[in-house]
């Protein structure tokens, strides 16, 4: 379930094979899913950050800092020199975290913005 993205959740669509992600971190706080990142090769030196949601009463606490740095360890790991997402321009807090993470905007169209973080 989306719903803890409110209205914004309208936007977004479940999980699709065709999206090919194969790594997923899932961060817990007593056993209980409290956020996730994924990642997805996007070309051939660049990798992709998917799915990065943090329940709302989590949110504040560095956890989607950590899930970051996980991903770009990763990211490093598999060769890649560039790391790249897609957010919603409503999504303000995430972009800041982004900007402050060394992610630079690259492209905007309408209520999405893309960023890259050169690695």
């Amino acid at each position: 379930m989306i719903d803890f993205l409110a209205d914004d959740c309208v936007y977004y669509t479940s999980y699709s094979k065709n999206e090919n992600i194969k790594n997923v971190w899932v961060a817990y706080v007593d056993d209980l899913p409290i956020g996730c990142v994924a990642y997805r090769k996007r070309s051939t030196d660049v990798g992709e950050i998917k799915r990065m949601f943090i329940k709302h009463e989590y949110r504040g606490l560095g956890i989607s800092k950590s899930l970051l740095d996980i991903v770009e360890q990763h990211t490093k790991q598999c060769g890649d020199h560039m790391l790249h997402l897609s957010t919603r321009i409503t999504l303000e807090s995430a972009i800041t975290l982004y900007r402050h993470s060394g992610f630079f905007e690259t492209f905007r169209n309408g209520l999405y913005v893309e960023m890259e973080k050169k690695l």
